[in-house]
Order: C-alpha cells, then structure tokens, then sequence
C-alpha cells in the first residue's frame, strides 16, 4: 500500500479506515478475554492453508460456544477481501471473534444477541529479526505454565493469551528470543506463540498434547515426510531438548525459527542445522509458489 492511512478494516459487516476501526468497551473480549481468533498469511498473493485455519477457528468456536457470525464460506471470501483491499500480496491477517456486547457487562449474564467480527490485513510482522531466523535464536525454558488443560484446551485459540505474553516477557528479560514452556506433566509444551520440534539421528519430533495445533506444524510435518524423515507427535522432557542434534520452532506469524542455543546450552554445532534448513526451503516454496494457498482476487 501507499500509507498506512489507506488500510481498512473489516468490523461487524462494514470496511472501515483503520483510523476508524473500533469496538465497543463494553465487548466481552475486552472485558472478560471472551473471544477466539485465528493468524494468518498471505504470501505472493496466496493466502496459505486458509481452509485448515478456518477449521480451527470453528472447532475453537464450537468449543467455548461462541457463534461465528458469518458461514464459513463467507468468511473465506471476507479474509480474502480484506487482504485485495489493501492490496497486499504479503501480509499478516488476524481474524477475531468475541461473544460481543450484552445488555450488561457481566460475566456470563450478558444477554448477548451478535458477536464481534473483526478482520485485518497489516505488512507481515516477526516475531525475531531477519538475522536470529538466518542464524538461529537464544531460547531459555520458562518458569511459567499455560493454563490448564482441564481449564482451557489449548487446542482452543482464544483470546486468553496472558500466559503466553508472560513467557515471551520472560525470554526477553533474559535476553532470549523467546522461552519455552513444560506441561503440568512435567513434559515439552510449546514456545510463547509457536509450536516446537527437535530432530535427533534425522527424525523430526514434535509434543503431541497439551499444545496448540498449529498450522505451520501441520505444514511441518507434510514437510519433513516429504523429505524422507520419519516424523513422530510425541512427548519429550527438557534433556531430550539438551541432547538434540536440531531445535527449532514454527508458527504462522514466525515461520520456521531455527534455534541454537536453549538454556545456555549450544545446539548441535552452533549453528542451523541441515534438517532445519532443508525444512526452510521448502516450507518457503510452499508459501511462495501457492501451495495449499488461497488467491486473493486481484
């Protein structure tokens, strides 16, 4: 686009200037974090794995019973929409759903009668800089837990992301790029935002429960079967993360984030390793040459 003034937002079944985009203070994803909401990218003018996404975003929907206020058709072409609109072939695109406004601002008294639909579509963002995903990220394990499973299934995309920016302070404040966090097991969880994988004597490993599904882990691991390596969802302590000979991570917003370094531990020989790198490339191609994407209409 020409300037950030002309992007747009879609809110409640109107385009709006992005100056004008706004909610209610008396929403419940404001108030309460009562919402769902899905991440995704466009690259090259394709919209990448845009079915599995919205998948997601109406089992997440289903799960905290919250009525997505367009059919999933619709809102396919709404996402795309938004993006043609801003006319971007590349960009970071956020779909958020909350219970919406209630004749009062209480917790589960609302009387809620339309949920809030909110799409936007900005310049793609990282969570780390160009050089740490070309040479590899400092991660620390975190003191902190996500929420409970029995409270919260982490397979539900919801609103409800404090634990995570609490993560992602941590690592900061350590002068990490980002942490990872153990289950209430004792186990490998997931990174603030991303999923993560180990590969140790070629096989490539990913924590099978108590983790977000993630989309790009999905690619991932289509991936890495397609380049002969034998893939396992499994679960795994912070020693196996030790002894790894690769470690990285993966999110829709990150891409794939080769890691060196884990709790002042060196990564295999300190640099990206052979897997990482092979699984880069063609996570890449995948995104640019429009496999299982979405054109957005010119």
């Amino acid at each position: 686009m020409s300037s950030e003034a002309e992007q747009v937002v879609y809110v409640n079944g109107t385009f709006v200037p992005k100056s004008e985009a706004k909610i209610s203070v008396f929403d419940q994803g404001f108030i309460f974090g009562d919402g769902i909401f899905e991440t995704l990218v466009a690259v090259n003018g394709y919209v990448f794995m845009l079915d599995a996404h919205l998948d997601r975003l109406y089992r997440s929907a289903r799960a905290v019973r919250i009525n997505v206020p367009q059919p999933r058709e619709g809102l396919a072409k709404l996402i795309l929409e938004t993006v043609g609109r801003n006319k971007l072939k590349d960009a970071y695109v956020k779909v958020i759903v909350t219970r919406g406004v209630g004749a009062k601002p209480l917790l589960g008294r609302g009387d809620v009668t339309r949920q809030t639909l909110v799409i936007f579509a900005v310049p793609p963002v990282s969570v780390v800089s160009e050089e740490k995903i070309k040479n590899g990220a400092k991660i620390i394990s975190s003191t902190i837990k996500r929420t409970h499973p029995d409270s919260l299934d982490p397979r539900i995309k919801s609103l409800n992301y404090l634990p995570n920016m609490l993560i992602r302070l941590e690592a900061i404040e350590a002068g990490a790029d980002e942490a990872i966090s153990y289950g209430f097991d004792g186990f490998v969880s997931e990174g603030g935002a991303e999923n993560i994988w180990i590969v140790k004597d070629g096989v490539l490993m990913t924590p099978a429960h108590g983790v977000l599904e993630g989309i790009t882990r999905m690619a991932v691991a289509e991936i890495g079967q397609g380049l002969g390596h034998k893939v396992l969802f499994t679960t795994f302590g912070k020693y196996d993360v030790y002894q790894a000979d690769e470690v990285f991570l993966c999110s829709t917003a990150g891409g794939i984030i080769p890691v060196t370094e884990v709790d002042s531990r060196r990564v295999g020989s300190g640099e990206p390793g052979p897997i990482t790198k092979a699984v880069t490339e063609k996570y890449r191609e995948m995104l640019q040459k429009g496999i299982h994407g979405t054109a957005v209409p010119a």
